[in-house]
């Protein structure tokens, strides 16, 4: 047992080194400071005659300053978060809010908020597919939505995301294999209203009509359609015009259109509830910070304003402005974030010049993806209003690709 002598030597030793103590910044400044070994920090290059299409931020949601001032408002109010998960202290009236605002929005009973778009996606899928289940999905289907079918070990059938009739011939097989061993399992079809691969439109009412005729569950994934497609950014729903009680489930993160952080899920109030219990993502992680929940309501009911009209003609304009200039473009005239590559002889080729056009574009200072056989930009509705740097945009994408071409 320590003596009273040897604690106090402890406590005086304690209390010098922590006096010595002497711990650098959490951040260093980069325009001024150096590192301890003297090598500058170079600056993050930035400035007017850089151009970002690399960011998600299709109605400049992320540059609002009147958003910007509510979640600050929230801030002070209510902190950064609650370190908690939604059943266990982490939820605030904030929370709720959003969520029946989202429900209200398309036409649900109720909805569900996780803390992370990915997960929102991948855990509502777990939570009700099984090992007996199967799924019908693209061949193509986001990340997200895989791991959801590998959680849930289901058997998977895939088909194009574009071709009904492909869905169609793969519900008939199975029906006929039933049919013969006479067992029946539980069907689900999960499918993206815009393809993140391709950025083509689904063509809903197609199969709708094919999972309505065999007794299928319908899962809508709509990331890349919400605040972008519909009269009032309802997204696929709208846009075809479809009841939203023909759809067992819409799922989407909320970090695109809508600008902030997490997912939600709209559905029947049974469906929901649901998840409250076996959806391992709203249970097991903490609650989305209560600021990114205000930004995502200030976000929605922005929408009534219909800044994504402007976002359609300007993704118009920018589809058939790549067409003119020469490029090949996989995506929807209206997908906020353009799929485009070039016409070559072979897959190297095309490759390699793809390469090329990425590496001079962002020496000119425009900045978008470089996939494994396309390239990706995402649109900004900033650009239906600022002519400059559009003809600028324009202009690099076709020196781009002469420069490639000629090489």
């Amino acid at each position: 047992m320590p003596t009273k002598k040897s604690q106090q030597i402890d406590e005086n030793l304690l209390a010098e080194r922590l006096a010595k103590f002497t711990p650098g910044p959490l951040v260093q400044d980069t325009q001024h400071s150096k590192v301890k070994n003297e090598i500058e920090i170079p600056a993050v290059e930035e400035g007017e005659n850089v151009i970002d299409l690399a960011k998600t931020n299709y109605l400049n949601i992320l540059d609002n300053e009147d958003i910007k001032k509510r979640c600050e408002a929230t801030i002070r109010k209510y902190g950064v978060g609650t370190c908690g998960p939604r059943a266990f202290y982490g939820t605030t009236d904030v929370h709720l809010e959003l969520e029946e605002l989202i429900a209200k929005f398309f036409g649900m009973q109720e909805s569900i908020v996780y803390s992370y778009g990915f997960i929102a996606i991948s855990s509502s899928i777990a939570a009700y597919c099984k090992k007996s289940d199967v799924v019908f999905t693209s061949s193509n289907c986001n990340v997200a939505i895989q791991q959801g079918l590998q959680m849930a070990r289901s058997k998977v059938v895939y088909f194009d995301h574009q071709e009904p009739e492909t869905f169609a011939v793969e519900v008939e097989k199975l029906v006929a294999q039933e049919t013969k061993s006479k067992k029946k399992a539980r069907k689900f079809l999960i499918v993206e209203g815009v393809s993140w691969k391709t950025g083509k439109i689904l063509p809903l009412p197609a199969f709708l009509k094919i999972a309505e005729d065999n007794k299928i569950r319908v899962f809508l994934e709509e990331s890349y359609s919400i605040g972008v497609l519909g009269d009032k950014g309802l997204g696929l729903m709208e846009y075809f015009d479809i009841d939203s009680w023909r759809l067992d489930m819409i799922i989407a993160t909320l970090e695109a259109a809508i600008g902030s952080i997490g997912g939600f899920c709209a559905g029947s109030h049974k469906t929901i509830e649901h998840q409250r219990l076996s959806g391992s993502g709203y249970i097991f992680s903490a609650s989305l910070p209560t600021f990114l929940v205000q930004a995502c309501i200030e976000s929605i009911n922005l929408l009534n304003s219909k800044p994504h009209h402007k976002l359609n003609i300007l993704s118009e304009k920018f589809h058939y402005m790549l067409l003119e200039l020469g490029y090949q473009v996989e995506s929807d005239p209206l997908c906020p974030f353009k799929v485009f590559s070039v016409k070559t002889k072979d897959d190297n080729e095309r490759r390699t010049t793809t390469i090329a056009i990425h590496k001079y574009c962002k020496q000119n200072k425009l900045h978008f993806i470089l996939n494994d056989d396309s390239l990706v930009i995402n649109l900004n509705v900033e650009l239906s209003a600022n002519t400059q740097k559009y003809d600028q945009i324009e202009s690099i994408l076709k020196r781009a690709l002469k420069e490639s071409l000629a090489v």
